[in-house]
């Protein structure tokens, strides 16, 4: 494992960290599409150029979608945690990954890519299990395929063109949810963040539309 690699991956999972844990939407959805566009380079051997070539655009596009649902969410809006507990999970996951070394379990990639992708899964786990929040919810499902594409690189060594292309397609779709999603949500309530009781908001809605008629 050379320091490239390790780099390689230090710099996934800050970006997952920030992704998650930034206050700004903008700010974290470009931090989504620095990790997005990296994660290509965290395995040894490198994918072939055209390969390599599509994961980082795939990679890109998906953060601009998501730039783009990250500018209609409002200021007052944040993560469901902080930048310092991101942060803190992340170095935390990237640290077992490395420490996996110790280990004897059967794996064909890097060690900088399983220590990315744990460090991916421990940033996005806990906005995904209390959120309500339909961007921060979206971009952490993002950072969760991402998780998935690194530590299937880590067992299973340096994804094929199928692979790559198939999880280019899945993250740049998933993006382009978000972005549907999110403008939907700022339309329909203001904000991002779903209340509890607006599915009977909306049934209230409809009932006086159909008054109204």
């Amino acid at each position: 494992m050379t320091a490239l690699l390790v780099a390689a991956g230090a710099l996934v999972a800050v970006g997952a960290a920030v992704a998650t844990g930034a206050r700004d939407a903008r700010i974290a959805s470009l931090s989504l599409a620095g990790m997005l566009a990296a994660t290509p380079f965290v395995a040894d051997p490198l994918p072939g150029s055209l390969s390599l070539a599509f994961g980082v655009v795939a990679g890109i596009l998906a953060g601009f979608l998501v730039f783009v649902a990250a500018r209609r969410v409002p200021d007052r809006i944040g993560p469901p945690l902080g930048l310092p507990a991101t942060l803190g999970a992340a170095a935390a996951g990237f640290a077992v990954g490395i420490g996996a070394t110790a280990v004897a379990l059967p794996r064909l990639g890097p060690d900088a890519a399983l220590a990315a992708g744990l460090a991916a899964v421990a940033v996005a786990i806990g906005p995904i299990a209390i959120t309500r929040d339909v961007f921060r919810l979206g971009s952490a499902l993002i950072v969760l395929v991402g998780a998935a594409s690194l530590v299937l690189t880590a067992l299973a060594g340096t994804p094929e063109p199928l692979t790559t292309v198939a999880a280019g397609i899945v993250l740049v779709a998933l993006a382009a949810a978000v972005a549907t999603v999110t403008g939907g949500a700022v339309a329909a309530t203001g904000g991002t963040a779903v209340p509890d009781d607006f599915p009977r908001r909306r049934a209230a809605a409809a009932r006086a539309s159909g008054e109204h008629r």
